[in-house]
């Protein structure tokens, strides 16, 4: 491990996460420096009670850490979460669903946290340049008139580049363009539909995550490669007002059962379906009892806040 003197402006970014999480924050840097910028560069996690930020590579560490600690402020204020409760029974399909569903989460989540960084001076022109160096060391060049097993990570790279470069598109364009024709013409296609709305409040995150899960199915298939079946793969939290939690369960969702199994007790999975955007909301083992029906019955006339604390889905109130 080695010591990093953060600067001003990062620094400021830990005092505000210490304002909102009680317990210790420990950041751990190894002595790696690759000379360019990829988000498996740091990772997060609790570690007996505290929160670790461990830095694999210092090529630019106040970038690095800051981008982590706003992630975390996001979720700590209240954005939307995503988690995984079923399974296909494949392990490696369902770690491939769950990278790409994660990779497009994180790219919503990214139009706040890079907006974070620029006004805050945590993204200048070397910043930039290392960021644009790591696109590059990460995708081959596209082949020629044909489809590959590398177009999934492409067309998440490309995306969330144009998300960190936004408005200096002009900057990148003709490079990716030359590698990358057919991924980057998808990116910018699925950017250009989330940028037509403000991504800001938790409801707005949402609503750009289901529509990312949906055009990045549709461009796979436009391709004849199999759809990842993200709306209904990965549960995303429910953001409701005041008035939609005093209605019944019904009005909003319809629960389905699926072949698929859920991940906590190994039974097939009832997926709680939003009526409003198709998005897989909440995940149910299949009832104990043997009157199954009747169970259903009950859930389904509850009061959503009601049902919501009984089980422990967790949701947000807007």
């Amino acid at each position: 491990m080695t010591e990093i003197e953060l600067n001003e402006a990062a620094k400021r970014v830990v005092v505000e996460l210490k304002k909102i999480y009680p317990n210790k924050l420990n950041i751990k840097y190894h002595d790696k420096k690759i000379g360019f910028l990829r988000h498996d560069q740091a990772q997060q996690y609790l570690h007996n009670g505290e929160m670790v930020i461990e830095v694999n590579d210092v090529t630019e560490p106040n970038y690095t850490v800051s981008h982590e600690l706003l992630h975390l402020l996001l979720l700590f204020k209240g954005a939307p979460q995503i988690s995984f409760n079923i399974t296909t029974g494949s392990k490696e399909l369902d770690n491939k669903i769950m990278a790409t569903g994660m990779e497009l989460y994180d790219t919503i989540l990214h139009f706040l946290v890079y907006s974070q960084q620029k006004d805050r001076g945590l993204i200048n022109d070397g910043v930039k340049e290392l960021y644009f160096k790591g696109v590059l060391a990460t995708l081959k060049p596209e082949p020629q008139n044909s489809t590959d097993e590398w177009m999934v990570l492409r067309t998440l790279t490309l995306l969330d580049t144009l998300v960190f470069f936004e408005d200096e598109e002009e900057r990148i364009l003709s490079k990716l363009k030359t590698l990358y024709p057919r991924t980057f013409a998808a990116a910018q296609k699925i950017y250009a539909a989330l940028t037509v709305k403000e991504i800001s409040s938790a409801f707005e995150i949402r609503r750009a995550v289901v529509k990312v899960f949906r055009l990045f199915d549709q461009q796979l298939e436009q391709w004849k490669m199999p759809p990842m079946n993200l709306q209904n793969f990965v549960t995303l939290t429910a953001v409701l007002s005041k008035r939609q939690k005093r209605l019944e369960v019904r009005q909003l969702f319809s629960i389905f059962h699926s072949e698929l199994h859920e991940n906590l007790q190994d039974t097939t999975a009832y997926i709680g379906i939003s009526k409003a955007d198709q998005q897989n909301t909440f995940v149910l083992p299949t009832p104990q009892s043997k009157k199954t029906e009747e169970e259903f019955k009950r859930i389904y006339a509850m009061p959503i806040g009601d049902f919501m604390d009984e089980l422990a889905i967790p949701y947000l109130t807007r």
